[in-house]
């Protein structure tokens, strides 16, 4: 349990490293294709989630390799004989998390215009996440 505690808490790290990216973007945005009206909002948000895709799914395998084998959850999938479906599934979890951060940060950037009251304001909310996570 304290293992899954400690794999949810790079949520913080990760979101402090994403939202000055955004701002510089939406910064760019707001200055050049807004005015010339070359995409909509909705286009730049769908391109801002698309680039943090292969990113996301890129840093999901050094964070499963590092976490899932050391702490030894496979070895409760051995008796079973399902170590690559739990072990997969598991990376699939992972992955849903790190796709979960960065759509999260970029929703709670979207309207605010600094980067830290956007961290702060990301990391309250997900606290509350998993305060009242049933």
């Amino acid at each position: 349990m304290f293992a899954i505690f400690m794999l949810l808490i790079i949520f913080p790290s990760l979101v402090q490293q994403m939202m000055p990216n955004f701002v510089t973007q939406r910064a760019l945005y707001e200055v050049r294709e807004r005015p010339s009206k070359a995409y909509s909002w909705k286009a730049f948000m769908v391109a801002s989630i698309f680039t943090e895709l292969p990113w996301n799914v890129l840093m999901s395998v050094p964070i499963f390799f590092s976490w899932y084998y050391p702490i030894g959850l496979y070895h409760n999938a051995e008796p079973t004989d399902a170590v690559i479906e739990r072990s997969g599934i598991m990376f699939l979890f992972i992955l849903t998390f790190m796709m979960f951060t960065s759509t999260f940060s970029s929703m709670m950037i979207a309207g605010i215009d600094q980067p830290e009251t956007g961290s702060n304001v990301a990391q309250l909310m997900f606290s509350l996440c998993l305060v009242f996570n049933g």
